[in-house]
């Protein structure tokens, strides 16, 4: 006889308690139920049953590159340690996308215009969204690598579908056709659960009280180390530091510069040339290895004689 596993009836004691507790209050009619709904959930299910690194909010997604904002998003699964949110209080505010590991769409009742919002809404958040790279080459530039983009899911209190008919992976394989899954996972509250591994839709129906629920909780903890491991660590600088018209600077040594401008944008900014061990004089421009921090256009200087003895400037101007 296999050993009970008390770990997992605790899991499912207070699962019981706060799919009941968040039922009823879907079943209020005055405003603010989802809020309610939502609060339930965050704090009697997902917070405590979450290890203590995933971060769990609500709010919109935002990305450094454009300053997009996501629509208002359900509950929100994210890592501090990568990137903070700005909260407006404990849970409220806005997320840097390249911190979120799960998004998820919480559903009173799931039916099919239901489903085809939340389908569309994370289309949007992994198209429209940018991640800024979190790893550095050997120069100690930043370099882009492969990253895991944000899971998308819903969990749903009800559901519309009824009788042998078809189940919530079938009914949303229709619904999307060729187009890609942007769903990831589907989570009916003592119906079914299911996630897309890439193949095909697995599923779990009719084990124990609220086993799809386990399932779903237990397959965001299997996979979210994977997802928040591929951002590395990127720089909050790039949504802290203010655009600048020009980047100025100060000479820290004596030292022959040459200005820049940036081709594509105009930013300006300064150079100490070096071209290795030669004695040389250059008549044009000289374009430098590194892109604008703004734009990524070339920085190049107006053209003009330079001077170069053992690699270094030593003279020149441009005209």
């Amino acid at each position: 006889m296999a050993v009970k596993n008390q770990y997992q009836d605790l899991l499912r004691s207070k699962i019981v308690s706060a799919i009941s507790q968040a039922r009823a209050a879907a079943g209020f009619s005055h405003q603010g139920v989802k809020g309610t709904v939502l609060e339930l959930l965050i704090s009697q299910l997902f917070e405590p049953l979450l290890p203590s690194d995933v971060g769990i909010g609500t709010g919109q997604i935002t990305d450094s590159y454009t300053g997009t904002l996501s629509g208002q998003i359900d509950i929100i699964f994210y890592n501090r340690a990568i990137l903070p949110p700005i909260l407006m209080d404990e849970k409220v505010g806005i997320f840097p996308i390249e911190s979120v590991l799960y998004t998820i769409e919480v559903k009173t009742t799931l039916n099919a215009s239901e489903l085809r919002m939340a389908h569309d809404g994370a289309k949007k958040l992994a198209r429209n969204f940018g991640y800024l790279p979190g790893l550095k080459g050997n120069d100690g530039k930043e370099k882009h690598h492969p990253v895991e983009k944000l899971r998308s899911v819903v969990f749903a209190l009800n559901t519309d579908l009824t009788g042998s008919g078809l189940n919530e992976a079938e009914r949303y394989r229709k619904l999307y056709g060729d187009e890609t899954a942007h769903i990831r996972a589907i989570c009916v509250a003592g119906k079914e659960y299911w996630y897309d591994n890439g193949n095909h839709w697995i599923g779990f129906k009719d084990g124990q009280e609220f086993d799809e629920v386990l399932a779903f909780i237990g397959g965001v903890t299997n996979t979210y180390r994977e997802v928040a491991a591929s951002r590395g660590q990127p720089c909050l600088g790039h949504y802290v530091i203010p655009e600048a018209k020009s980047i100025l600077a100060t000479k820290s040594r004596d030292v022959p510069s040459v200005k820049l401008n940036c081709e594509d944008c105009g930013l300006e900014g300064d150079m100490v040339p070096k071209i290795g061990a030669m004695n040389i004089t250059v008549n044009g421009a000289l374009s430098a290895k590194e892109k604008c921090p703004r734009c990524g256009g070339g920085m190049t200087s107006e053209t003009g004689t330079y001077v170069f003895k053992n690699g270094e400037l030593v003279g020149g101007s441009p005209g």
